[in-house]
């Protein structure tokens, strides 16, 4: 069974949207800064609720979002998030906390929530695992675990369908940098003219780099489809399912399959 961690418990604030920064063309990173008085007590890797009213007809919406960010001591009201312009609703998302930022009003913002959050030993090596916006969760773990154990072992993979997807490779690069046990590989989904890297599925490219992942800690972040297929392809290096951590484990659980 995965490990234990005490849980925090859920609280509410009013938080000032601080700032907005596009980290790509319709990507955008989103500060939030609790009050003064707060402190804010999270694991790595868990999510929030942001109470918003994009469609004013609707009325207030619960909206759920993935911390990005560790829980430092030296910047204890601090959140980030990273939000996709990709729809017209995620536009009109946009539009109404540029809107908040500006008038300086706050919105209520409930944390933490999920249970697929860093809870295992980092003596054992780890491989994060994320598609797409999935990064947000692994950018977070990753910030927690070399505050903890800056010579942990860890393999973090980030696959894409675009390279201009790829919106976070300074800060990845920059870890690797810093980090000689940290490897850092991004992943486009199909072969580009303008791209040197690794191609394909992300289950091909971990087979291709491990032999075996009997003793590995894995993380994965992205679709269910991603997820579970990633696991079961796995499973030929020796991966095991009770050391594999997603959220889609809460919100997407397959049902138990039958033996015979």
């Amino acid at each position: 069974m995965n490990n234990h961690v005490m849980g925090y418990p859920l609280k509410q604030y009013a938080c000032q949207i601080s700032a907005i920064a596009p980290l790509s063309e319709n990507t955008y990173q989103v500060d939030l800064l609790a009050p003064d008085d707060a402190s804010l007590s999270y694991h790595a890797g868990q999510h929030l609720q942001l109470e918003l009213n994009p469609e004013q007809e609707a009325g207030m919406q619960s909206l759920s979002y993935t911390i990005a960010n560790a829980c430092k001591p030296d910047s204890p009201q601090r959140l980030q998030l990273i939000i996709h312009k990709n729809s017209e609703f995620s536009g009109k998302i946009i539009k109404t906390l540029a809107a908040l930022h500006h008038s300086k009003k706050s919105a209520r913002v409930t944390l933490p929530l999920g249970k697929a959050y860093l809870q295992t030993r980092l003596d054992q090596p780890h491989v994060l695992v994320a598609a797409g916006s999935g990064i947000a969760k692994i950018k977070c773990i990753i910030e927690e675990i070399v505050n903890r154990k800056p010579d942990a072992d860890v393999t973090i993979y980030w696959s894409n369908r675009s390279l201009n997807d790829f919106y976070l490779l300074d800060f990845f690069q920059r870890l690797k940098s810093l980090y000689k046990t940290i490897t850092f590989i991004p992943v486009l989904e199909s072969k580009s003219p303008g791209w040197a890297g690794r191609s394909g599925y992300l289950y091909e490219v971990i087979q291709q780099d491990f032999a075996s992942l009997e003793h590995t800690k894995m993380y994965l972040c992205g679709s269910p489809a991603m997820v579970y297929g990633t696991m079961d392809q796995l499973k030929n290096r020796g991966l095991k399912e009770q050391n594999c951590y997603s959220d889609v484990f809460e919100y997407a659980p397959r049902l138990p399959q039958s033996e015979g």
